[in-house]
């Protein structure tokens, strides 16, 4: 039931590497001697799942961590729900007070069912894990912050993006929020609208858009003609660049870009 959020201080971020990482707000869902489990909050998608049981019903669907996630041949799914009837109850794990989570046959049966709606639960695809004391080492590295969130914050922030946030936005907002709450807004405002920050919302521009949105919903391959990315991220990006000093060319290593990749390298970046 603990919520952690993502460090900004550390010397090294995810800016080149799990961008889904920067700033995320996770919900552990499990904590033990032997693996830690959370889900990513604010990661999310306008991509949706079909139901085998409900005709007609799709589910839309957040990233909810990098393992067993959306590309995943078996993924795991966790819904989250606040749902007070028995049979649903029954069906799910609490996780702190009026939050509950159940698996995505659980909440389909649910719907099934009649005691529950599409609109009662929120799902996660994916999730991060860590292994034993890795999670501990982490927090002593100022890696993640500590959040005594109640579920009513949580509650109101799931409705707010359940109701159509913008996935390029990468939940950043929701992130801000948080740190406000923990007496850390100095040092959101100072690490805001960064290279880090950037790249999440490429990544999310790439992962968690759909195709019939403009995004890239995971494609690798792009049309060498018309790079797939957001033109105002790349906008904010070379004022970024342009505003740093010129690092010496002498002993530096360079990598041409291939033609149908983003001006943004999420991945096989080298130095």
């Amino acid at each position: 039931g603990a919520v952690i959020l993502g460090g900004v201080e550390q010397q090294f971020g995810f800016g080149l590497r799990q961008q889904y990482f920067h700033k995320a707000a996770i919900l552990v869902l499990d904590h033990s001697d032997k693996f830690t489990k959370g889900i990513i909050l604010n990661r999310p998608s306008d991509l949706t799942l079909e139901d085998d049981i409900n005709p007609g019903v799709k589910w839309r669907i957040s990233f909810g961590g990098d393992v067993e996630g959306l590309h995943s041949r078996h993924p795991d799914i966790v819904c989250l729900h606040s749902l007070k009837n028995e049979k649903a109850v029954k069906a799910s794990i609490s996780v702190m007070k009026d939050i509950m989570w159940t698996t995505f046959d659980n909440a389909k049966k649910l719907v099934k069912s009649g005691v529950a709606q599409v609109s009662d639960f929120w799902v996660f695809v994916g999730y991060a894990g860590w292994a034993p004391g890795q999670l501990k080492g982490e927090l002593k590295r100022n890696s993640w912050y500590m959040v005594a969130a109640d579920s009513g914050t949580l509650l109101k922030e799931l409705g707010r993006q359940s109701e159509g946030s913008d996935p390029r936005d990468g939940g950043l907002d929701t992130w801000t929020l948080l740190m406000n709450m923990i007496g850390r807004s100095e040092t959101a405002k100072e690490f805001s609208g960064g290279f880090d920050d950037l790249m999440l919302k490429e990544w999310a521009f790439t992962n968690l858009l759909s195709t019939e949105a403009g995004g890239g919903a995971g494609r690798q391959q792009r049309d060498p003609d018309e790079f797939s990315t957001n033109p105002e991220l790349v906008e904010q990006l070379l004022s970024l660049l342009e505003s740093r000093t010129e690092p010496p060319m002498e002993g530096a290593l360079v990598r041409a870009s291939l033609a149908d990749r983003s001006p943004f390298l999420l991945e096989e970046q080298w130095l």
